[in-house]
């Protein structure tokens, strides 16, 4: 089980959901709102379109594999031991066109936590905007709680490279993983 850390706001990170009280958000156009099972055929849209999960660290996956995504995201329990993670549906006039991620996983320090965000989008709404202010509002989710910022993105991915800077993150590192270059950013606090 993950110790607790106090952020800013004073709030205790103990599971099941130190997230709990951040949602619903809603920015210029989109709602933020956790994920729900219902969210399932909207997911499988873009989830399994291979033109989307080329910038994902995933294939293309199925109908089992993504009602899979969001169970998980349902329970808050990464894969990884000591780590919590929720899934965001992004939700624009009504109609889900995406999701996003958030994952807190211990940092460096012993009462030290780092959020770490991610996000995917159905291709008729690229180009618009629209995942700067998705990654502008979860990175005000870490600012809200006093923690640490991070995303990565593949090295040919500019485009999600150009949101994350518009959104406040610099680029601190590059790492090979499953033998592609990442570029890992963040904003220390």
């Amino acid at each position: 089980m993950m110790p607790p850390a106090r952020g800013r706001l004073g709030l205790m990170f103990d599971p099941p959901d130190p997230l709990a009280g951040v949602w619903p958000r809603h920015t210029g156009r989109c709602l933020l709102r956790p994920v729900q099972a219902a969210d399932l055929d909207a997911m499988l849209v873009y989830r399994g379109d291979p033109h989307v999960t080329e910038h994902l660290g995933h294939a293309p996956l199925s109908r089992d594999e993504v009602q899979q995504r969001i169970q998980v995201r349902l329970s808050g329990q990464d894969p990884v031991p000591g780590w919590f993670v929720r899934g965001v549906a992004i939700v624009v006039d009504g109609r889900s066109v995406g999701d996003a991620m958030l994952r807190l996983q211990p940092g460096p320090g012993r009462q030290s936590w780092q959020l770490w965000i991610g996000y995917a989008l159905r291709p008729q709404v690229w180009g618009r905007g629209l995942a700067t202010e998705v990654a502008t509002a979860l990175v005000g989710v870490g600012d809200e709680l006093g923690l640490p910022v991070w995303a990565e993105t593949f090295a040919e991915n500019v485009a999600s490279q150009r949101v994350l800077e518009k959104a406040g993150l610099e680029l601190v590192d590059e790492v090979v993983a499953e033998g592609r270059l990442c570029r890992i950013f963040a904003r220390q606090g």
